[in-house]
């Protein structure tokens, strides 16, 4: 593909919908524009549902919007039309497109994302384990482990401080 729109580039767009959208109405909007990008020739990679949350400045008279983040390969004229029809929609109060990187394997950045996280559910259960036990010392052992003495630590006698 020498011709520069053919390009496949990863792309992130999040996009603010009315939040008083019911959930049906905003899990057919996300279908909606993720099907913008199959047809424009790009693969979805994620998406992440943000939910209802509070809005840093009023947008009209919203208070609060539902925050929705897709994250995709696709040629620029995928992105392109996908941020047209969210002008166009009327109940998408923003949107912001960034490029993410200018080539893109959407396999191989799927694959990366499941082994992320892989690692942070093994981390969570490792976190969520209890801790080990220690091992009990047999009778010898304890006994030598009482006997050891710690030397006190050395204090100077006159508080700290130095006279000439």
């Amino acid at each position: 593909m020498t011709h520069k729109e053919g390009r496949v580039r990863r792309y992130e767009t999040i996009f603010i919908l009315r939040s008083d959208l019911g959930e049906a109405q905003i899990n057919e909007s996300i279908r909606r524009f993720e099907g913008i990008v199959a047809t424009g020739g790009g693969e979805m990679i994620e998406t992440d549902n943000w939910g209802s949350r509070e809005l840093a400045y009023h947008i009209g008279r919203e208070r609060r919007g539902h925050y929705v983040r897709l994250d995709y390969a696709a040629p620029g004229t995928a992105m392109n039309e996908l941020e047209r029809n969210l002008k166009l929609a009327d109940d998408v109060l923003r949107y912001l497109s960034v490029l993410v990187a200018p080539e893109a394997d959407a396999g191989k950045i799927r694959g990366e994302i499941e082994a992320r996280k892989q690692r942070i559910a093994e981390a969570k259960a490792a976190a969520a384990a209890p801790p080990p036990e220690e091992p009990e010392m047999s009778e010898g052992e304890a006994a030598v482990a009482e006997d050891v003495e710690v030397p006190p630590a050395e204090t100077e006698s006159d508080g700290g401080t130095q006279s000439n």
